[in-house]
């Protein structure tokens, strides 16, 4: 990990080695800071809101029903080629601290240090030939799904390499990629995990807007630890089964007028698990977009639904059915912007074949499956008081309607799932 930070210090020191002894141009709030060949936009964001249930919890434990107001800080710095030729650089990153206020210390132990990093260069991108480097880092603060004095980090990075055949008029591209990822779970540290994944995607553009498009997606996971808990005193050991997700797709993507977009794909799956049941069956993509009013705004209305599978920590995997509506809006020559989207989802989960655990403290009885109904609605405006400066209000629900309980033998309360959680924040932005 220590290695890892001295690269992204060492990477960052460069660029601003670079900008500082080129000459250096002050625009406009919102236009950046030219040095040399870069742009610069740092930046900071300033939120307060209001958290209705940071814990996760049902309604039914009312024990654990804790809310509080947060504060939040977030200062960011983008960096990108402000004429790009042979090579382009980009670079978003973001430092934020979350603040809850609570009289209460174990809430107030929920704050915390977030950060993320993305970065990428990419050579000969309008030639037919093209090659890109790229890293993502993300640490998170979360709050647990129970009442807890301490936050939930966790810890993930991936840098990757996709080479792309393009040639004159791009009515034929393809592209090849290859990531390596690693997870870090600072409380669950049995769930660390790496990746090795392998990407290939096509396209023909067989009429000027419209594309017949195809992608293959392969990884290898491969879990540090084969049983969670350690040295703990727990009867069956869960294990972590590693895998071999193969996913192949192809469809249609383009413009059915001028103001509608569509996008179809579907194909099929194997999860290929080393134990236990395994995925194999078909997958969907569906989009559907409606452009209307002043065309500069972009003001939409979409549609989608996927229908996929996933790694679950509760069983080897997931498949889930989910559907998206989304609204978004420009007034006021696009100063004014409104957003609007409904995200519902069904997760059915693989057998879990762990029955009974004996810990120490307890015995607990797991289900044979279970299934989640999650619903999230996310509405938001947001006004630009002038360039490099707006001000918003956003709003978010989010709920599992799932009646599936975990027993706990001996502590006297079950561990149920469902729950419901509102959160509300406002905030301004400033970009130089």
């Amino acid at each position: 990990m220590t290695r890892q930070w001295i690269q992204k210090t060492v990477a960052l020191g460069a660029a601003a080695a670079i900008l500082l002894t080129a000459s250096t141009a002050w625009g406009e709030w919102g236009e950046g800071v030219q040095g040399g060949p870069f742009t610069l936009h740092p930046g900071v964001s300033l939120s307060a809101g209001f958290d209705s249930n940071i814990y996760y919890a049902s309604e039914r434990e009312s024990t654990n029903l804790h809310q509080a107001p947060e504060g939040l800080v977030e200062p960011s710095l983008t960096i990108n080629t402000t004429n790009p030729g042979a090579f382009n650089l980009g670079l978003d990153a973001s430092v934020a601290w979350r603040q809850f206020f609570s009289n209460q210390e174990f809430v107030r132990g929920q704050s915390g240090l977030s950060a993320e990093l993305d970065a990428s260069i990419a050579w000969n991108e309008d030639g037919p030939f093209s090659l890109q480097l790229s890293e993502n880092f993300v640490r998170s603060n979360e709050t647990p799904n129970y009442a807890s004095a301490q936050a939930i980090n966790r810890i993930f990075n991936r840098a990757g390499i996709q080479a792309g055949l393009h040639p004159g008029g791009r009515i034929l591209e393809t592209y090849l990629s290859y990531d390596f990822s690693f997870y870090r779970h600072s409380r669950l540290t049995d769930l660390d995990r790496h990746t090795h994944h392998f990407g290939w995607n096509g396209h023909w553009a067989f009429l000027p807007k419209t594309a017949i498009v195809a992608e293959a997606d392969y990884r290898m996971i491969r879990y540090d630890e084969a049983v969670r808990g350690g040295d703990r005193a727990v009867t069956p050991r869960l294990r972590n089964v590693n895998s071999n997700p193969l996913r192949l797709m192809g469809g249609v993507r383009g413009l059915l007028t001028p103001r509608i977009t569509i996008g179809l794909r579907g194909g099929y799956g194997w999860g290929f698990y080393d134990d236990g049941p395994t995925f194999q069956d078909w997958l969907a993509r569906a989009e559907l977009s409606y452009q209307f009013g002043n065309v500069e705004y972009d003001n939409r209305l979409r549609v989608g639904y996927e229908r996929d599978f996933r790694d679950s920590v509760i069983s080897n995997f997931y498949t889930s059915h989910r559907a998206v509506a989304g609204y978004e809006q420009g007034f006021v020559a696009n100063r004014l912007r409104l957003e609007l989207e409904v995200d519902a989802q069904i997760r059915n989960y693989s057998e879990t074949g762990i029955g009974s655990v004996q810990t120490e403290s307890a015995e607990i009885i797991y289900p044979e499956q279970f299934s989640d109904l999650l619903l999230g609605v996310s509405a938001g405006t947001r006004f630009e008081i002038r360039n490099g400066w707006d001000v918003g209000v956003r709003y978010g629900f989010r709920s599992n309607f799932t009646e599936d309980e975990i027993q706990v033998v001996g502590v006297g309360e079950d561990s149920v799932r469902d729950y419901q959680r509102h959160h509300l924040m406002l905030s301004t932005q400033l970009r130089y």
